[in-house]
């Protein structure tokens, strides 16, 4: 089959994308709290808020524990955003860096060499895949063997390629798919028994999920292809009815199991798999080609009348084919496919894209699975989303901002309420006057341990006894002398006494606990005066600040405006890049319906000569 060769490395590219995705995949370990809310986003395939929330955390300085694995995360999520450039600089200043570790170093290594990839520049990747050496983890093991061996492959270095997949040990997890790469490259190494071997376990093996069936598919898809090309109808037909019948692939195996039968010669066997891929999507290159086989297969059985009405049925078919085409490409043409792809859920993650099946009725996407199957498109509508979903970031943020107004008008007001009672609060002397009274405690304090004055450390209780028993002696004093007299003054004396030795007793608890409470008034004096030069601090800036933030949201309202103008036009140009892609691939297909169209006429003529010059068959005579 002409074109069937270059369909390896297409096929092998596909077998790729899973391994090449398993090593961006960051560490699930964390021992800072921000690390673990990026990865809440990223494992939910919101990159744009990983991003948003991993850059404000490096802002912060919140990632001590994951610094190098946050830097390597940001340059993969760059990657998949298509920002090469910043990504780059990233991977280069990671490995500029002396303290970064081994394991790092390969995965910033394998990230460059996949930058490179997507821009095509074979000798750049190759080189930096090649720095790749030493311990790393299986998944990144794996994806470099996986991207070394294309990169292989697209050099035509067939042997090395081949060499690297046999010497490579994986996990059972992706082992299917480093086989997978291993038989097509066997295939182009014209090691056909070797590859088809390696294809064929793929191609019988149990598949328990929707992914290695497809893989199971491809490989059956791939090998009965060769089995084409190389002259083993046989071996064709039974590897292609393994593939499912209701999968992707079923199309392509139906068109060349039919081929299988023409080339042993069994054309009535052939008409089972056309007939019933001519009842499916016309859409599909191979449905259309089978409106062609079908026909082709009744004249080589001399069926030249039902020859000739399938071939008309065909061409008219193609004809309104043709036309559904001229209607997508004007439909495109007056915007349609951007109205529809704004419609869309402007969620994150990749799975946008597979929900445009939803609007597959509309003219504007009756093509896009042959549309998807393009790379250029796919990035196309991935960037054409990012914009999307960017726009959609900055018009809520244009709403949002405006509750900064808000709150900082409230903020004012407040402000505003409280500064009257505040500045009262300043010009009052009443901090004066409790320092003042601190002062003299203190110098009394100083007085009364210098002098060694218990009694004036007494409680008020002791004081008014002291005062009481000083007056009674003051009257005693006066009284003449006499027995009784005289005992009073000795009770006098005795009870004095008393007060005097609690005085001397409890005189240094006291004096220390006197000194802890005028330690503690100072500190609170000290809190007011700070609270006091703090708040006439707050009197002069306050007013300032209002002015700067109010500043700041008007610069960054501004800034919001500008970016969206920006992402407005980039829009509209990446929209237009869209349209200019689907336009030229609708435009190949019109080109590949009127070689169809021209092929079918001159089968016709050829089956008209063919039956007048041969026995009517079955069908009759045209």
């Amino acid at each position: 089959m002409p074109g069937f060769t270059r369909s390896w490395l297409l096929l092998c590219l596909i077998g790729i994308t899973r391994a090449l995705a398993a090593a961006d995949a960051p560490s699930t370990s964390v021992r800072d709290l921000q690390y673990g809310e990026v990865l809440y986003y990223y494992f939910q395939q919101d990159y744009f808020n990983s991003i948003v929330q991993l850059q404000v955390a490096q802002q912060q300085q919140r990632l001590p524990n994951h610094a190098t694995e946050a830097e390597l995360m940001l340059g993969g999520l760059d990657l998949s955003y298509g920002l090469r450039d910043e990504a780059n600089r990233i991977f280069q200043r990671l490995l500029s860096d002396e303290t970064t570790d081994a394991s790092t170093r390969n995965r910033a290594w394998f990230y460059l060499a996949k930058i490179s990839w997507q821009r095509d520049d074979m000798d750049t990747a190759m080189q930096a895949i090649e720095r790749v050496q030493g311990n790393m983890t299986p998944a990144t093991r794996t994806a470099v063997i996986n991207l070394h061996s294309l990169l292989l492959l697209q050099q035509g270095n067939n042997k090395a390629a081949i060499a690297l997949l046999e010497d490579a040990h994986s996990g059972k997890r992706w082992s299917p798919y480093l086989g997978y790469n291993l038989g097509i490259a066997l295939l182009r190494d014209e090691q056909l028994k070797l590859g088809a071997k390696q294809l064929d376990s793929i191609g019988d093996s149990r598949a328990l999920d929707e992914e290695l069936r497809l893989l199971r598919d491809k490989a059956n898809l791939a090998l009965g292809y060769s089995y084409l090309q190389n002259g083993k109808p046989q071996l064709a037909r039974e590897t292609l009815e393994r593939v499912r019948l209701e999968g992707p692939l079923s199309n392509r195996a139906l068109l060349g199991a039919g081929w299988a039968d023409i080339e042993s010669e069994n054309f009535g066997a052939a008409l089972v798999p056309w007939l019933e891929l001519s009842h499916r999507d016309s859409t599909d290159p191979a449905v259309q080609e089978s409106l062609l086989a079908i026909p082709y297969a009744m004249t080589r059985m001399n069926l030249h009348g039902r020859a000739v009405a399938q071939y008309n049925d065909g061409i008219a078919q193609l004809r309104m084919e043709r036309q559904k085409l001229g209607q997508s490409i004007e439909a495109i043409q007056q915007g349609d496919l951007q109205e529809l792809l704004q419609q869309h859920d402007l969620g994150a993650g990749n799975g946008w894209l597979q929900q445009l099946h939803l609007d597959s009725e509309a003219p504007a996407l009756r093509y896009q699975l042959a549309l998807m199957s393009s790379h250029n498109f796919q990035e196309a509508v991935k960037n054409y989303r990012d914009l999307l979903v960017l726009k959609k970031n900055l018009s809520t943020w244009k709403s949002d901002i405006s509750a900064y107004d808000d709150m900082l008008a409230a903020r004012q007001a407040r402000f505003e309420a409280h500064r009257p009672a505040a500045r009262q609060a300043l010009q009052g002397t009443r901090l004066q006057q409790l320092q003042q009274r601190y002062a003299a405690l203190s110098d009394t304090l100083t007085r009364i341990e210098t002098t060694a004055n218990a009694s004036e450390l007494a409680t008020p209780e002791e004081t008014r006894q002291w005062q009481q028993l000083e007056r009674i002696g003051a009257q005693l004093a006066q009284l003449p002398d006499s027995p009784d007299t005289a005992d009073l003054r000795d009770k006098q004396q005795r009870l004095r006494g008393i007060l005097i030795w609690q005085f001397h007793n409890d005189y240094k608890p006291r004096l220390r606990q006197a000194s802890k409470q005028l330690a503690e008034l100072g500190t609170l004096l000290a809190k007011s005066q700070q609270g006091i030069d703090s708040l006439q601090q707050a009197d002069l800036d306050t007013p300032a600040d209002f002015g700067m933030f109010d500043q700041r949201i008007a610069d960054n309202k501004a800034h919001i405006d500008q970016l969206i103008a920006r992402t407005d036009t980039n829009l509209l140009s990446q929209g237009r890049q869209l349209e200019q892609l689907a336009i030229q691939e609708l435009e190949q297909q019109q080109q590949r319906i009127d070689a169809y169209i021209i092929q079918a006429r001159f089968a016709l003529a050829q089956t008209y000569d063919s039956a007048l010059t041969s026995p009517a068959g079955e069908g009759g005579s045209p």
